[in-house]
Formats: structure tokens, sequence, C-alpha cells
């Protein structure tokens, strides 16, 4: 049985303001509250310890595989030519001093166009942000190196990861996690996601609880934040090619943070990008979205946000309702 909580409608005065805010709401997003945790990734910043054409061409392969959300991106022949060509698209380069090691900063717009003039897909750069928690380790298991591990793995796939204690997410090894729970800790920390570790055997088991999803990966310390990162990248996108535009409606928002909610929250599906408002006023605010397969692809990407619950007797149209 679904319920749905009933939902107050904005003000004819708040609808005013509505109007009057969003086109200021558009160009400002950046710095404007929010309630969903995803996080715009800097996917053209980077670090390496080679110099000169060698720091480029290596520092690409890095953009590469943070912008496509696909490991297999930096040895793919398809991008031969962004990483032959990788200087041109160099914006800034400190080189290498001391122990520190080269930065560079490419020009990931640029790079971005190249790709899709490619063909190929990218990962929308406001991603979802993921706790990671460690509740058993295998025997033996270094916590200093584990940190290490999975922090470089996060940064190399350009996932936002929040590692947390045990005891601060609220959570017990004694006891079995189950999915609310999982993610009601994730979301007291910040986050999107929980990525749960756990011993299996020697090796790690990783749990990564999302909205109402839960998918194991098992191997290293960094298999967790590698199988969390082709979750959300390619978990829509890997179905079909570029995105596609497609307009839902939602109910229930009663005020700017809720705009702002919402958009953050589309822009963090996997596959999606460029989430717009298209129209404020009445009880419904319609967003528009580029996703891979239009329409279907944005209701099944939206069937794991329980933000936002779909309104049956419609089933033309996409209308959700926002919860709190």
């Amino acid at each position: 049985m679904v319920s749905y909580r009933p939902v107050m409608m904005p003000s004819a005065s708040l609808r005013r303001r509505l109007w009057l805010v969003v086109p200021l709401c558009l160009t400002m997003l950046a710095g404007a509250p929010r309630s969903v945790a995803a996080q715009a990734v800097a996917v053209g910043e980077v670090t390496t310890a080679s110099g000169g054409d060698a720091a480029f061409a290596e520092g690409m392969r890095t953009v590469l595989v943070r912008l496509t959300g696909r490991r297999q991106a930096a040895t793919d022949p398809v991008f031969a030519p962004l990483v032959s060509g990788a200087r041109r698209y160099v914006q800034v380069y400190r080189p290498p001093s001391g122990a520190a090691p080269a930065r560079i900063t490419f020009d990931a717009a640029a790079v971005e166009r190249a790709v899709v003039a490619l063909g190929q897909t990218t990962w929308t750069r406001t991603r979802p942000v993921v706790v990671g928690v460690i509740i058993q380790p295998p025997a033996g298991a270094d916590p200093g190196k584990v940190r290490t591990e999975l922090e470089t793995a996060a940064s190399e796939r350009g996932l936002p990861l929040k590692l947390s204690s045990a005891s601060a997410a609220g959570l017990s090894a004694q006891a079995q996690v189950a999915a609310p729970e999982a993610i009601a800790a994730a979301r007291r920390l910040g986050g999107d996601a929980l990525l749960l570790g756990t011993a299996d055997g020697p090796d790690w088991q990783w749990t990564l609880f999302e909205g109402g999803a839960l998918t194991v990966f098992t191997g290293g310390p960094a298999s967790g934040v590698e199988g969390a990162a082709d979750y959300f990248a390619l978990g829509v996108a890997a179905s079909s090619g570029p995105g596609t535009a497609a307009e839902l409606e939602v109910e229930g928002i009663g005020s700017l943070a809720d705009l702002v909610r919402v958009q953050r929250l589309l822009e963090s599906l996997p596959g999606a990008r460029n989430a717009t408002v298209v129209a404020v006023g009445g009880p419904r605010t319609r967003f528009r979205v580029e996703i891979p397969r239009g329409s279907e692809g944005l209701t099944e990407a939206l069937l794991a946000r329980p933000e936002l619950a779909r309104s049956r007797g419609e089933d033309a149209a996409l209308v959700y309702l926002l919860g709190r």
C-alpha cells in the first residue's frame, strides 16, 4: 500500500516571489542552500608526479576517467587524440617542486565538448556524496593505508567521499544494518548514500545503500569506491547514448530552498545534466532535464529517490510529490 502525505501548496504571494527569484537562482545556484548533498566535482584539477608532456598526458587520462565515469577511459583508443593533444587543453600548469607534485588545471568544459563530439557520454559533474564507514575491517588491515587508498580512488574517479567512524554514524558491528538505518546515517553525516565496509575473510565486502537499492562489492580496500563510482556514473548512461530532454512536474514546492533542493536532486541522477526550471506557478513546478533515454530513463532513475514520489492516476504525465 502506498500512502502520500498531504502537501501544502505555495500561496499566491509566494508564487509571485518565486517568479522573480528563479532567474537569479539559476545563475547563483552554487551559493544557494541545499538539502540534497550532491556536490560539484572539479574534474579538471589534477596532480601528477610527472613533468612536461608526460604530465599533460597523465593528467588528461585522469580527467577522462572523472568526466566519463569509466575507469577504462584512461586507455580507450577512442580518446587517444585527446591524450596526445592534452597540452592544448591546459589552462594552468605548476611544475613539480621538491616533494610537491605538478598541478594542472584543464579546461574541463572544452574536454567535455570534445568527448561528446566523439560520440561518448559523460557523467554530470554534480554528483551524489557517499559516506564511507568501516565497521569490521579484515584482520591486519592498516587504517592509515586503507584511508589513503579510499581517498585516492575517490579522487581518481571523481566521486565525492566523506569518511566517518562507525560511532559517528551511529552504527554497530554487532548488528545487521538495515537500508533505512543506513540512509538515515548518511543523511545525518551530509551524504546521499552510505558505503559500508566489513570483512569478507581476508578481503573486503562493501555494501552501497542508495535510496531503496542495496549493492555489494567485494575485493580490496578500494573496490567499494570503484563499485560506487560505476553504480552512479553508469547505472543509467550505460544503457544508452547521449541525454534526451525530459520534463516532469513537481508538487509541494513551497519555498526557494525546495526549488533548489529538487534541482540539485535532478542534477545528481546518474547520467543527468542541465536540470533547469521551465515554469513556476500554480500547484506544480515544471523542470526539464537531459538524461539517457529521456522520460523513461528519468522515471527509472527517480525510483531510487524517495524524496520524489510518483503521483499515480496520470499515466501520460510525469508528476511527482516532494516529500519532507
